[in-house]
């Protein structure tokens, strides 16, 4: 995402497919940084059912970002 933008601070999401691939991949990545940390309190049903649900969400957020860069790939 930040090689895409002039600035760090100065968001580019709508005249830019990179600025998409970066912000789908870092979702994916909090996606399953999560599902690891649900997993260390498996005894909890609830944490189970978060880590399910975090690592569900983290890899269509990759696919999302992966189809996205594809697109890209093509156009240029």
């Amino acid at each position: 995402m930040l090689e895409t933008q002039p600035k760090w601070y100065h968001i580019r999401p709508f005249d830019s497919l990179g600025w998409h691939v970066g912000f789908w991949n870092f979702v994916g990545g909090v996606g399953f940084t999560l599902c690891g940390a649900f997993g260390i309190a498996q005894s909890q049903m609830w944490a189970e059912y978060q880590s399910g649900c975090s690592t569900f969400w983290g890899g269509w957020a990759f696919l999302i970002g992966s189809i996205i860069q594809w697109i890209e790939t093509l156009n240029r």
